[in-house]
C-alpha cells in the first residue's frame, strides 16, 4: 500500500478549520461560564414571606 501524505494546502486548510472551531467553541464556553449559577434547590420560595402588620 503506498499511501500519499496528504498536501500543504490540504493540511493548512484543515488546521485552520479546526482552530476557528476551537475558538467558537471557547467563546461558547465563556459565555456559558459567565452566566448566573441556576438555582436548583426546589424548595427555595420565589417570593419574600409577607410579614404580618402589628
Amino acid at each position: 500500500m503506498n499511501q500519499r501524505p496528504p498536501s500543504r494546502l490540504w493540511l493548512e486548510q484543515y488546521f485552520r478549520q479546526t482552530i476557528e472551531q476551537t475558538r467558537k467553541l471557547s467563546l461558547k464556553s465563556l459565555d456559558l461560564l459567565r452566566q448566573s449559577k441556576p438555582d436548583t434547590f426546589l424548595g427555595r420560595k420565589q417570593e419574600q414571606p409577607k410579614q404580618k402588620d402589628e
